[in-house]
Formats: C-alpha cells, structure tokens, sequence
C-alpha cells in the first residue's frame, strides 16, 4: 500500500460500522478513506453529511498512464488516493446525496 503514514484520514481495515461511528462525533464534511469491504473497489471514503454518512466506493480504472482511481468514471482519474482526496477538497463530490460537498475535515486515525 502507496500511501499508509502520514496520512491520518486513511484508517485501514476498519468496517462500514467502525467509520460511521467515527464520523458520528465529528462535524459535517468530516471524512475518512478505510480499505473497502466490498470486492470490486479497494477504497472507500466515508463522509458525514447534514444527514448521515455515505460511502463512496472508489473505483479503480485502467487507463494509459496505468491503474486509476476515480469516484466517478467519467470524470477524473487519479494515479494515487492522496490525489484523489486532495482533489476533492477543492473540488465538489460526483456523490448523489453529497453533490454539494467537499472533503473538509479529515478524521484522524484513533491510536
């Protein structure tokens, strides 16, 4: 893995439940990046929205340069997950339910 230390908004192996309850103490717009459960993607990014928290999977995609990640196939894509993250926090989410947001608060890694 490219980009474990110093990134403290990457928490690994946690579960969907472990980043939820995470995010349920921090202000909106807070955000982690956790190993995805799911088998199709190997990241997932939890956010906490005025509501809830979602889960937007990244994807991975072959391109020209090599392997990509993206949110959104056909948009960006992005060689690392830093990129990825540093990009949306600039830049709006392609995320029904967080098309509004953008990744503000990363969420520190509990020790």
């Amino acid at each position: 893995n490219s980009f474990s230390p110093p990134y403290i908004w990457y928490h690994g192996s946690v579960s969907r439940q472990q980043a939820e309850a995470q995010l349920q103490r921090c202000r909106e717009a807070s955000f982690l990046v956790r190993d995805s459960e799911s088998g199709t993607s190997k990241y997932s990014i939890a956010l906490k929205t005025s509501q809830s928290c979602v889960h937007i999977i990244v994807a991975q995609t072959k391109n020209v340069k090599g392997l990509g990640f993206t949110l959104d196939q056909s948009s960006c894509v992005f060689s690392s997950i830093p990129e990825l993250v540093h990009h949306y926090c600039t830049h709006r989410l392609p995320f029904t339910g967080a098309e509004h947001m953008t990744l503000q608060h990363p969420v520190p890694r509990p020790h």
